[in-house]
């Protein structure tokens, strides 16, 4: 009953937020962003169901997901497309793709591969929430409120659009879910496979870490086994490799293609090609490609014209600050107290009925602590927002427990979004960005 209900929610704001795309699509004029878009995407004769795939959706065809779909039809061709990990593109878009391009034109196939993949990602992530929630002990309303937040979180468009976003949280939730289950196999297949659909997933491997320390710890366990590092680690640097073979020897590039990476200095794999990295001893292109590319490093992006973009991604860092500054005042004389016992041990007695004073929840409080600082000081600080909300379970938990005092066991969609907005300043970021994001988005302006 309860899936059937969010499911029916689900499709509902998810149809309502595609339609928002298309008509900001429509209305609002493309802006001139000048940025990396390749030809070969245009089309002069399609069937009808081409037209209508163009027109309704090609709003989502933005920013970098031009780069995810490049990627799934052409395979690495330009130097910069490195950056972006191939187990979303590769693994998922391109076998749809190919065929969906049994009934549609080649570009049109791919963009409704990645559109109708993220929809039913979005579903299996929204659920996984409310289950996940309940697996962490946490009411039936607060694990509820947890998923549909997801489904209006302020990055939704990065949910939307042809972006590892949705893929990348799924693997997260799953591996929690596992973990939270004891097996540890499938949580590593899943923190694994996070590490080859975005860089970032081989931190997950800090919660297998932290279960293993505690079985240590309560000497259920005296070996961490290697198997499950392998496991989590190893996806990555095979990734690594496989972008080396894909793009550090000659390979057959389309003439158009070809054209438009000269006009723009892009570096590509032809006979004259060499790029410093593929010259290493051990060939990583992730680091040399964010650096060369993407100007990513320690401050680098604090200048003054960027305070705009600090400002976009101060709500989510508030947000995330205000809940540790909460946690670690409540937890804190306990942690002095007791130190490694608080910790890792299960015979903690809690004083209150905190939900985040489990201490599963606290390698989540920790990694979103460490992922914050590192959007602040080391990355884009745009993409903040949907870096964090698309990194776990933690944000979802910590927004719905201002809501979980509202029962929606039986509401329909308007009784939600009244409950919502008495939580103004919550309601009012994620409708804002919601609405502001696929505006914006889909017209080429700066919402990235």
């Amino acid at each position: 009953m309860i899936m059937q209900r969010l499911l029916w929610i689900y499709c509902q704001i998810r149809f309502a937020q595609y339609l928002l795309q298309f008509i900001a699509n429509v209305i609002i004029p493309d802006h001139d962003a000048r940025v990396f878009n390749p030809p070969l995407w245009s089309f002069d004769k399609g069937t009808i169901i081409d037209i209508l795939v163009d027109k309704f959706f090609s709003g989502l065809r933005r920013w970098d997901a031009i780069h995810f779909l490049q990627i799934a039809r052409f395979g690495y061709i330009y130097e910069n497309s490195l950056a972006f990990f191939p187990g979303y593109p590769l693994l998922f878009i391109s076998p749809l793709g190919y065929l969906l391009n049994q009934i549609l034109i080649e570009s049109n196939a791919y963009l409704l591969s990645a559109i109708s993949i993220n929809f039913l990602l979005g579903f299996c992530n929204a659920y996984l929430l409310f289950q996940l929630g309940l697996k962490y002990n946490l009411t039936l309303n607060h694990a509820y409120w947890s998923a549909i937040l997801f489904i209006i979180n302020p990055a939704t468009i990065f949910f939307l659009a042809p972006y590892s976003e949705s893929l990348f949280l799924l693997s997260q939730l799953l591996g929690h879910y596992y973990l939270k289950s004891d097996k540890t196999f499938y949580t590593c297949l899943c923190f694994g496979f996070g590490s080859i659909v975005r860089s970032n997933g081989i931190i997950s491997f800090g919660f297998i870490l932290y279960y293993y320390m505690k079985k240590m710890y309560q000497r259920k366990q005296l070996i961490f086994p290697i198997h499950d590092f392998i496991l989590c680690v190893l996806p990555f640097f095979l990734t690594q490799y496989f972008l080396y073979k894909q793009y550090c020897f000659e390979r057959n590039i389309p003439l158009e293609l070809q054209t438009y990476g000269f006009n723009n200095n892009l570096s590509m794999p032809l006979s004259n090609f060499s790029s410093a990295w593929c010259l290493q001893r051990i060939p990583l292109s992730y680091q040399y490609v964010q650096k060369v590319y993407w100007n990513v490093g320690f401050l680098n992006y604090w200048t003054w014209k960027q305070i705009p973009n600090f400002l976009l991604a101060l709500p989510v860092l508030i947000l995330i600050g205000d809940f540790i500054k909460t946690w670690f005042k409540i937890i804190r004389k306990d942690l002095w107290k007791r130190k490694f016992e608080y910790l890792f041990s299960n015979r903690i007695v809690y004083q209150s009925n905190i939900w985040f004073e489990q201490k599963d929840f606290f390698p989540h409080i920790i990694y979103m602590l460490f992922l914050s600082l590192f959007a602040l000081f080391f990355m884009h600080i745009q993409v903040t927002t949907r870096f964090l909300f698309s990194s776990g379970p933690l944000l979802y938990f910590i927004s719905a427990d201002k809501l979980k005092q509202y029962d929606i066991k039986n509401r329909n969609l308007t009784k939600i979004f009244y409950l919502f907005k008495i939580e103004s300043c919550l309601f009012y970021y994620y409708c804002v960005y919601v609405i502001i994001g696929i505006c914006l988005f889909s017209n080429f302006l700066p919402w990235t």
